[in-house]
């Protein structure tokens, strides 16, 4: 009796005993970690000049008497922008050449009298004197019309100087003078201005620090030295924004570089050159100018999506061999347009969870998957779920 008494207990216990819960791995979306070379760049913000900005300045006294130009429209090189009165540079044109006229009549007539007086100084017929006289009139004679015509040729230079011409092509200002108006030295000497906007520039302040980087990218001491005889110590190509954020189309190449650093900023000016044939950018412009520094070679590199932020630092999910969710903190070298750099923290090959990251904790098992992975297994639980719900509806309409 008492054995079936124990028996009947063990049954009763075995009963009451339930079934060990099966653990179900959450899926996860991994990427490996791989090494690249990672292009490490400067970020500042720059301003557009024009690389030519001339002003355009009467170089004669007159009165204005007409402008033949829009302001703000595009002009081409030697055009007319303003013509002032010229009746008293004409009047004094045609004085001189009257003068130079009766200049000339003059050394002809001395030409003359010395053609002359040779053959008869030669036979002993005119004295010397006389001979000496007539050479001397006919070296006077050509002084005179040589500053004859040095007078002329001034007076013509000033006469041209009345139509004030585009001393190149560009983008015109506004204009200083009204039609009227007395200019030159006597009056308003800046008439406008003429800015040459393509190419443009782009000029920014780099920092010492940058500077250096910058120059560990030359490798030989070739390179140095071609860059310092073309007034570049830094070299490279610069990208900017235009003012809705999108990237500019051209590149821009590295003309000039300070040779010496502001004290008070610890910064050094920079000025890129970029072709702006559609007039898109503007003299005066604020922009974003991103210029390449240098390169980290072999870098450890990872989504920004697979980092997280706590008190204690960086850190991101690692799923290990054994399927087994790591939490490890991490040092970031540097953050750029392929991902973020890894100083220490994690090797190449391991396995980093992108999404779904709030899913599992440090110690639990996960299914590490790539996206496609994951994409395919979620559309095959919706098109389930759709499935079993669409029976269900189906069995409530036939009851």
């Amino acid at each position: 009796m008492g054995c079936a008494i124990l028996l009947g207990s063990l049954a009763g216990i075995t009963g009451c005993e339930e079934a060990a819960p099966t653990i179900i791995p959450k899926a996860v979306v991994v990427e490996q970690v791989t090494t690249a070379t990672v292009p490490l760049y400067g970020n500042y913000i720059g301003v557009t000049k024009a690389s030519l900005d001339v002003e355009v300045r009467a170089r004669v006294n007159g009165f204005v008497e007409d402008k033949s130009f829009i302001e703000g429209s595009g002009v081409k090189e030697g055009s007319v922008l303003y013509r002032i009165d010229d009746r008293p540079y004409v009047a004094v044109v045609n004085r001189l050449k009257a003068n130079m006229e009766s200049q000339q009549s003059m050394l002809e007539k001395a030409q003359r009298d010395v053609e002359r007086l040779k053959p008869l100084y030669e036979q002993d017929a005119a004295s010397q004197l006389d001979f000496d006289n007539a050479l001397s009139v006919l070296s006077q004679a050509k002084s005179s019309l040589a500053a004859s015509k040095a007078q002329l040729e001034e007076a013509q230079l000033e006469l041209s100087y009345t139509s004030i011409r585009s001393p190149i092509s560009g983008l015109v200002s506004r204009s200083e003078v009204d039609i009227g108006a007395l200019v030159g030295s006597s009056g308003q000497s800046l008439l406008t201005r003429v800015k040459q906007v393509d190419p443009i520039y782009v000029t920014f302040n780099m920092s010492a620090l940058d500077y250096l980087n910058a120059r560990r990218r030359m490798t030989s001491y070739s390179e140095k030295k071609e860059a310092e005889s073309e007034g570049k110590a830094v070299e490279g190509f610069v990208t900017i924004t235009l003012p809705d954020n999108s990237e500019y189309r051209y590149l821009g190449d590295v003309r000039f570089t300070d040779p010496s650093v502001n004290p008070e900023t610890g910064t050094f000016q920079v000025r890129a050159e970029l072709p702006n044939p559609d007039k898109e950018l503007l003299p005066g412009q604020y922009t974003n100018v991103r210029i390449k520094l240098n390169e980290v070679d072999n870098a450890i590199v990872i989504p920004q999506k697979a980092t997280q932020v706590e008190q204690g630092g960086v850190y991101v999910m690692v799923v290990l061999p054994d399927n087994k969710v790591e939490r490890r903190f991490i040092v970031i070298d540097h953050q750029g347009p392929m991902g973020v750099v890894v100083q220490s923290g994690l090797k190449a090959g391991e396995l980093v969870i992108v999404e779904g990251m709030h899913r599992v904790r440090h110690g639990q098992v996960a299914e590490p998957l790539t996206a496609d992975q994951y994409h395919k297994k979620e559309d095959s639980k919706e098109k389930q779920q759709a499935l079993e719900q669409q029976k269900l509806e189906q069995i409530q309409e036939q009851k």
